[in-house]
């Protein structure tokens, strides 16, 4: 019997009983919107086998995600945002990134004057994403644009803090242009995985949140050269924008 048919022939009062049971003491407090949250989800506890440990998960993450929205804004979120971003947040704890990125979009899905940023393709990225990927959109926002630098000919050595300083101040950019670079460039060294940063640039990029731009040679490097290092420039695009604002800022914020 695959999951269709188990859904199909559990009734209704069992299923009633069992979800109640998991969520409704930990959403109570939560008002109408809980409880409109709790009947929304009710699919993903299927198969009813999930342990109390992940039932419990996903009932907090449901309430920080409550808990980002003001009261009077509130709104049931659709289902097919709630139920995947759901069926995600059973496996990721308090302390996941990436879970708190689902639970920053679904906090959008159920603001009324912010769901407009709950895209159903962030569902996906946010899936595909490493946790270092998350620090590094960080990063990139930051910075307008942000820029990143490898030895010579792509190569694969990872430049840290004090080799990066040391090489820009050794190079022939004028003191604007070092201090410049030396302000918007990506930090590997904040990675657990800095070695794969080059990969995750290029991840981000083939994602569509994230690419490259001339701007800045036609305006501050205009017509510079460095013979120690290669640098490029990279900013969030349209998507990426809209992606860092509903998933990876303050869910307190005002649009």
């Amino acid at each position: 019997m695959n999951e269709v048919e188990l859904i199909k022939a559990i009734s209704p009062e069992v299923a009633k009983a069992a979800y109640d049971d998991a969520i409704s003491p930990a959403l109570k407090e939560t008002g109408k919107i809980g409880q409109d949250l709790v009947k929304t989800l009710r699919l993903v506890f299927f198969p009813l086998q999930y342990t109390s440990v992940l039932q419990d998960r996903l009932a907090k993450h449901l309430c920080k995600s409550i808990d980002q929205v003001p009261e009077h804004r509130r709104i049931s979120p659709v289902e097919s945002l709630a139920l995947p971003i759901a069926e995600q947040l059973k496996f990721h704890d308090d302390q996941s990134i990436v879970g708190d990125m689902f639970v920053s979009l679904l906090a959008r899905a159920m603001d009324s004057e912010r769901i407009g940023e709950a895209h159903p393709a962030f569902v996906q990225i946010i899936g595909q994403l490493a946790p270092d990927e998350a620090v590094l959109i960080q990063q990139i926002a930051a910075a307008k644009p942000s820029a990143y630098m490898r030895p010579p000919q792509k190569s694969a050595v990872v430049l840290h803090k004090d080799e990066r300083l040391a090489l820009i101040n050794a190079s022939a950019l004028l003191d604007n242009q070092k201090n410049h670079l030396e302000g918007i460039v990506v930090c590997p060294e904040e990675l657990v995985q800095p070695e794969l940063v080059y990969t995750y640039i290029e991840h981000l990029v083939s994602l569509g949140i994230v690419e490259y731009t001339n701007d800045p040679w036609n305006d501050t490097f205009k017509g510079v050269k460095c013979i120690d290092f290669d640098f490029w420039f990279i900013r969030l695009n349209g998507m990426g924008t809209l992606f860092h604002r509903a998933c990876l800022s303050d869910g307190r914020e005002t649009p």
